[in-house]
């Protein structure tokens, strides 16, 4: 069986440079807003390949609202007067990375976005 061990987000949505490891049982848990749906939705990137943004967000509102470019750019929020607003402009790249190990064979595999 092929486990989870570690996500790493760099530049998606709110996340600059995160780790995140996992163990055997995980929960996510956290206040509105702190990033759960966020590593929800960049994991199902990395295994779906499904750019299209249409389960985005779905445990949070239950229709996809946000889109691709909105979490590699980091979108803040629409002002009214001069349109969306973002963390990135300008030239950036974004990683997803997922860590797995076989535990039968020792071996670890990683999938990752760019």
């Amino acid at each position: 069986m092929k486990k989870l061990t570690r996500l790493v987000l760099i530049h998606w949505h709110y996340f600059t440079h995160e780790v995140v490891s996992f163990e055997t049982l995980n929960f996510l848990t956290g206040k509105n807003a702190s990033g759960k749906s966020t590593i929800i939705d960049a994991m199902q990137l990395v295994l779906l390949g499904d750019t299209s943004g249409s389960y985005f967000n779905k445990a949070a509102s239950g229709k996809g609202d946000r889109s691709l470019k909105g979490y590699l750019k980091g979108e803040l929020g629409d002002d009214e007067n001069y349109g969306f607003k973002y963390l990135r402009n300008g030239r950036f790249s974004s990683y997803i990375a997922l860590e797995f190990l076989d535990e039968e064979k020792k071996v670890f595999y990683r999938r990752l976005l760019l």
